[in-house]
């Protein structure tokens, strides 16, 4: 039940180590960390004071959990690193701790960031979020359940990513993307996440159908939105519909990506 270190790894004597924890040759684990059960640090892992990892996490060679933010505003504040349960950091990945005294950047459980992708201060991630290689969020970039951000995606900050989008490797957002929609090349939405959706065990099949009516009503009936907003709250009773209702109902500094009929290299 007690934890493996290897002998050249440095574990500061105040950090916090749940039963089974491995912590593998050259990682480092600061004053004030708290590995949960189960968690892994392979070789040259740092996790900074500040962080704390739920059950079986596991932390790649060379990623970085909690360093302090790229924020000038910072002043060395006492912030957090929250990271959830089973949530699997790869090479080079880096997580920042929050600016702003007693605020925290999250990441939610079953989450999975893939090589050198970068969680900036204050970012809040859902449940089972991806970001594949070298996708970057900028500062206090808030990203839904289930989303999928493909590899070299750039995420503006203060940007907000619905529950189940995609965005499309190499993409560029300055703008909130809605929920279940592909994002695709600079600020702009194209169609369902339909494969996502069909997968995903968080939808019934009625969720889905209204899902599918409501994208109709919101990108294809040339109503303006708040008509369209209008007319769902009105018709439609699922709760993933009333989700999408309140995304676009909360007030954005961003505003919504455009809607483009057709990806790109499309006719």
């Amino acid at each position: 039940m007690s934890a493996r270190i290897h002998p050249s790894a440095h574990v500061d004597p105040q950090a916090e180590l749940g039963p089974d924890v491995e912590i593998g040759p050259m990682a480092t684990v600061e004053a004030g960390a708290k590995l949960g059960r189960g968690t892994r640090l392979l070789s040259r892992a740092h996790v900074c004071s500040g962080a704390e990892l739920g059950e079986g996490c596991v932390v790649h060679m060379n990623a970085i959990v909690g360093h302090m933010p790229q924020d000038f505003a910072y002043k060395g504040e006492a912030t957090r690193t929250i990271i959830g349960a089973r949530v699997t950091i790869r090479e080079n990945a880096t997580v920042h701790r929050a600016s702003g005294e007693g605020h925290a950047t999250e990441v939610g459980e079953g989450s999975l960031l893939m090589v050198g992708s970068h969680v900036a201060h204050n970012c809040k991630l859902g449940r089972n979020v991806i970001l594949a290689n070298g996708a970057v969020l900028a500062g206090h970039v808030q990203v839904g359940d289930g989303a999928f951000i493909s590899g070299n995606v750039v995420i503006h900050q203060f940007v907000r990513v619905g529950r189940y989008a995609i965005l499309s490797g190499g993409s560029r957002f300055g703008m909130d993307i809605p929920p279940y929609l592909i994002g695709d090349g600079t600020n702009a939405v194209t169609s369902l996440n339909r494969i996502g959706l069909r997968r995903s065990k968080d939808f019934t099949d009625t969720d889905r159908e209204q899902i599918k009516a409501a994208y109709k009503v919101l990108y294809r009936s040339g109503m303006d939105l708040p008509l369209a907003l209008e007319f769902l709250r009105r018709d439609f009773t699922s709760p993933a519909v009333a989700h999408w209702v309140e995304f676009y109902e909360k007030t954005s500094p961003r505003g919504f990506c455009r809607y483009k009929a057709n990806r790109r290299g499309e006719e």
